[in-house]
């Protein structure tokens, strides 16, 4: 029994120490890493050929570093996206993802054939560490399609 409650009280005193911040203001709570924005960022799609805008998109085979994603847990830290099943509706400028690395789909758009993106090196510029943590800073793009 004396070796059950030193467990107990060891695992509750690692607890409370392991959650206070003494970097900042000695807080307690726990220490968690938040992205202040999603790491890709489609700031625009235009026609190659007219230079026109096109406001809406549709992705579909999304890929991070190879693998596909799982739609729901995508649109966490996104903006300007819904979706259904795997195809991700988009209105232009719109924001995704957390997870540094290449991205991959197919680019759709009303009147434009499919177009296969891959964007590779996708990683944020600011990345700062200590508890807490936070990325910022994402990678923007322009895509065109024609």
């Amino acid at each position: 029994m004396r070796l059950f409650n030193f467990l107990v009280l060891s695992f509750i005193l690692f607890s409370v120490f392991s959650c206070i911040n003494n970097e900042d203001k000695n807080i307690i709570g726990p220490c968690v890493h938040t992205y202040n924005e999603p790491i890709l960022h489609i700031t625009s799609v235009r026609d190659s050929l007219h230079n026109k805008v096109i406001p809406f998109v549709t992705l579909k085979n999304l890929k991070i570093n190879g693998l596909i994603q799982n739609t729901y847990s995508m649109l966490s830290e996104s903006y300007l996206i819904a979706a259904d099943d795997s195809i991700y509706y988009c209105n232009v400028p719109f924001g995704l993802g957390i997870q540094e690395g290449t991205y991959e789909f197919v680019l759709e758009a009303d009147g434009y054939s499919p177009k296969l993106i891959k964007i590779e090196n996708v990683n944020y510029s600011v990345s700062q560490g200590g508890c807490p943590s936070y990325s910022d800073g994402g990678t923007r793009i322009e895509l065109f399609i024609n």
